[in-house]
């Protein structure tokens, strides 16, 4: 599904990401950790095309994304990526926004498209917003909307920025759901994220990134119980002694 091959990033000669070569299958779901500054972000917005790759090739469904002949419009319409900030259209509802790339950009008719928005507002638990605007909303529903925008596209696969760090534990715990519930209807995801209960309940594979490079992947059980390089033992131990797992505040709350 989704292939990279030894694929480099510089801005002059500062290196973000360095020789990354990784393959994610097509229904997994990937979690991305890794302290802050360590080119994870990066690495999704070469995924999506955001960011221009300095060497190596992304290839998603075997078309070549990192080639000069690729319409990377099409890429990013078939690749869908949601950020840390919201980024709605702060004068448009929450039904506009998520009607105008569909009819603008893939030509969808605005009959279908309405259908599809109510369709996913529903599906995200925010049908009764649908008039709303942006700063009508809590964040936690911010970020839902901005979900349900990116599916509007109806995208091969969903990309996830620390889709919750702007977020307070009860609105972060409303989003996680939402990608949960994705998760479970077989949707290609790779989530960058600090909420390491989560990772460890959704990931088919996990990939610890440190200083620009691929320091180990694996299964949850191999990285977070048994992890073999050093580094990524150190990281999950101070990371784990510094928050709850979010599993156990879900469990909580509920």
């Amino acid at each position: 599904m989704i292939r990279l091959e030894n694929v480099s990033k510089y801005y002059k000669s500062l290196c973000v990401l360095k020789d990354i070569s990784v393959n994610i299958e097509k229904g997994n779901i990937v979690a991305v950790i890794g302290p802050s500054g360590c080119g994870k972000s990066t690495f999704l917005k070469c995924i999506n095309g955001l960011v221009p790759v300095t060497g190596g090739k992304i290839f998603i469904d075997e078309v070549e994304i990192t080639s000069k002949e690729t319409d990377l419009n099409k890429v990013r319409s078939e690749v869908g990526i949601v950020f840390q900030q919201f980024n709605l259209f702060p004068h448009l509802t929450v039904r506009e926004n998520i009607n105008l790339a569909p009819v603008k950009v893939k030509k969808m008719s605005k009959n279908k498209a309405e259908i599809q928005a109510m369709y996913l507002l529903e599906k995200v638990g925010l049908l009764d917003k649908i008039n709303k605007y942006p700063q009508e909303l809590s964040g936690g529903q911010a970020q839902r909307v901005a979900i349900a925008r990116s599916l509007a596209m109806q995208p091969k696969v969903m990309l996830f920025d620390e889709p919750t760090s702007a977020l307070d534990p009860q609105m972060t715990l409303e989003v996680l759901d939402t990608i949960k519930n994705l998760s479970e209807e077989g949707m290609t995801m790779v989530v960058v994220t600090h909420e390491m209960g989560f990772a460890r309940e959704i990931a088919d594979k996990i990939i610890f990134f440190s200083r620009g490079r691929i320091i180990e992947e694996g299964p949850p059980c191999q990285i977070f119980d048994n992890p073999v390089n050093i580094i990524t033992e150190e990281f999950i131990k101070s990371v784990l002694k510094d928050r709850k797992d979010t599993v156990h505040i879900q469990k909580e709350v509920r």
